[in-house]
């Protein structure tokens, strides 16, 4: 019996990370064979040239699709959408997989689904069905979840949104979140080691901060200033914090702006990339997680970890007890991570969080269900339940 082909497409390390354990488990899998579509952000070196982490990997990579404009307009995000849809088009006609595989809400997501349904492939998408108010990703996750065959979704909350929103049942699979299974993997780190690949001395015991920030589509000229209140409060706060760069959303270049000018603070380590072992180990050793990162909703409550969530970027999306909402306003971020480090109480009810987004081993679930479901009309024939 031949081999299915899964064609997976990724577009920023942030989403990779999440997937390079589905990648793998398909990639291990004897009744699946995987290519992978690299594009968007991985190919620019400003964010780091990570389509080198995906070769360190040893993934077979089918095309590499140049589509991220050096703009920080509204406009280029989708004009970069419409250079990849092309080049994906290209790639699939080529590549003839039985299964295209996506995660969530950005760019690639749309571009994979739209090409799947047009081009009679069965679209197998990942995170469909979570609920983010105020931001554009929220309406270009239900539209793929629209165009989609299969649903992976990350727990059971967003499983019931794409039921009520007229998905059949036997399309959606609660394997919960992929990005729990690289946390699970990656090897620890002492204190010690991970300042030696960092080049940032972490002394044991100290706090320790690692924060990320991303620009919100719909506040993109406010982006600046809310950079800079949550640097401020770092500023103020005096804590080791290691920052990692936002992804390349259109306005990341004013938070990019805004992190130069406290680059030479002592105190701060700031990278354009950060790569997954030393990634996953900053997580473990952090106090706090600070910013508006959806793996301080995702990932963070699988290692008790505090997560201050600044603005509107993951509003009214499932969580956990780990995470403190505040505005961008100094003194609210600095007194939630004060609450966070030193608030024994606190900390105490991080540690008995529960996380609704799965056990860590969502890969294989994903693995075995591409190799087993039939290919077939009623697979590939999309109706309504209403």
């Amino acid at each position: 019996m031949n081999k299915r082909k899964v064609l997976g497409v990724t577009g920023i390390r942030s989403e990779y990370d999440i997937m390079s354990s589905v990648f793998r488990a398909i990639d291990s899998h004897p009744m699946l064979e995987l290519e992978l579509i690299v594009t968007g952000a991985h190919l620019s070196d400003a964010y780091g040239l990570t389509v080198n982490e995906i070769k360190q990997d040893g993934f077979t990579i089918a095309d590499e699709i140049e589509s991220l404009l050096n703009s920080d307009q509204a406009s280029s995000r989708v004009k970069g959408l419409a250079i990849q849809l092309q080049g994906l088009v290209q790639a699939v006609k080529r590549v003839e997989p039985d299964f295209l595989l996506v995660l969530g809400d950005r760019e690639e997501s749309m571009t994979t689904a739209l090409v799947g349904a047009y081009m009679n492939i069965p679209v197998a998408h990942i995170a469909g069905g979570d609920r983010v108010v105020g931001n554009v990703d929220d309406q270009i996750r239900h539209a793929v979840s629209k165009l989609a065959h299969l649903h992976f979704v990350t727990n059971q909350d967003s499983a019931d949104r794409l039921l009520k929103m007229g998905e059949q049942s036997f399309r959606v699979f609660n394997t919960g979140n992929p990005g729990l299974d690289r946390i699970r993997e990656v090897p620890l780190l002492s204190r010690e080691e991970l300042s030696k690949r960092l080049g940032f001395k972490i002394e044991d015991q100290e706090p320790l901060i690692l924060l990320i920030q991303h620009v919100i589509s719909t506040e993109i000229d406010e982006a600046y200033f809310q950079m800079k209140q949550t640097l401020e409060a770092v500023r103020e706060l005096g804590i080791k914090t290691i920052i990692s760069y936002p992804n390349s959303d259109a306005g990341s270049q004013q938070l990019i702006n805004a992190l130069q000018e406290y680059k030479d603070l002592s105190f701060i380590y700031m990278a354009k990339n950060i790569p997954r072992l030393e990634f996953i180990n900053i997580m473990r050793e952090a106090n706090c997680l600070l910013g508006n990162s959806s793996s301080g909703i995702l990932e963070a409550p699988l290692l008790k970890l505090p997560v201050i969530n600044v603005g509107n970027r993951q509003k009214g999306r499932l969580h956990a007890e780990n995470v403190q909402f505040v505005p961008h306003d100094v003194e609210a971020i600095t007194g939630a991570v004060r609450k966070a480090i030193h608030d024994t109480d606190y900390k105490n009810s991080v540690k008995n969080c529960v996380n609704p987004y799965g056990d860590g081993f969502s890969s294989q679930k994903i693995a075995n269900i591409l190799a087993e479901i039939e290919i077939d009309e009623k697979l590939l024939v999309k109706d309504i339940t209403y």
